[in-house]
């Protein structure tokens, strides 16, 4: 054991500061590359390509003492790499730019996302502007495609009732979209509106070639439905009970 120790002890003495360097970015590659392949952090994002940089960059100062000029190449490449990849994030960021209904749309649907990869979601589908009396969805039969309200009402209609009221900041079609069952309830506009479609088949075909937007728009999908359903128990719960049978028999 004593001599175990005395191994670990002058292994840590041979250790110089340009050592510790190097160690310091071999270890930063292995865990920012296991964080990508677990899903911690996204290749699309800054974090990725910004730990690529400061790891090839404690890599290649840990070879000024003891030189290889192979290391040193895949170094000086790594860090060319990160450099142009956060360049052309930052300038996808900056010429991206939104409207306020596109701001409603990525505040409620797609929070989270980077702005270049925002951009590239909105662009799969098309704006519309709906009259009233427009059916978007009607009950009992498929839908195929998500809308997303900017502005405007629409009404929630089952079984000829009206249940609830969509407006600006509401997704319709969503659960749909995310079951594959058709409509639950016939949605008509009641006041002009303006929304942003996706045809369903294009949508679910993009989202496949581009999984971390399809994981943050389903997520933000699910976080939408669920605050649906809770405002519609409320509203139903609020709504006046109807009299009893005898009340209005004695009324009449």
């Amino acid at each position: 054991m004593q001599e175990l120790l005395a191994d670990i002890q002058e292994l840590f003495a041979d250790i110089d500061v340009s050592n510790a360097i190097g160690i310091v970015g071999v270890s930063l590659y292995i865990a920012n590359y296991t964080a990508l392949q677990t899903g911690f952090v996204r290749g699309q994002g800054y974090v990725y390509p910004t730990v690529c940089l400061i790891a090839a960059s404690c890599v290649l100062a840990s070879l000024m003492q003891d030189f290889n000029l192979s290391s040193a190449v895949i170094q000086i490449t790594w860090i060319a790499i990160s450099i142009i990849g956060i360049t052309r994030m930052y300038v996808l960021g900056v010429t991206s730019r939104f409207s306020g209904h596109e701001r409603l749309f990525l505040t409620h649907m797609a929070s989270g996302l980077a702005e270049h990869r925002a951009r590239a979601l909105l662009d799969t589908g098309i704006w519309l502007d709906a009259t009233p009396g427009t059916v978007l969805t009607r009950e009992g039969q498929p839908v195929d495609h998500l809308s997303f309200v900017a502005s405007g009402t629409a009404n929630v209609i089952v079984n000829n009732k009206t249940i609830a009221t969509s407006g600006a900041g509401m997704a319709i079609g969503e659960i749909t979209y995310l079951s594959g069952e058709p409509a639950t309830a016939t949605v008509e506009v009641a006041e002009q509106m303006h929304l942003i479609r996706f045809e369903a088949d294009k949508l679910r075909a993009f989202l496949q070639k581009n999984q971390d937007i399809g994981a943050v728009l389903e997520q933000n999908m699910a976080n939408h439905l669920r605050s649906k359903l809770v405002s519609m128990s409320e509203s139903a719960s609020q709504a006046p009970a109807p009299a009893p049978a005898s009340a209005k028999s004695a009324a009449a």
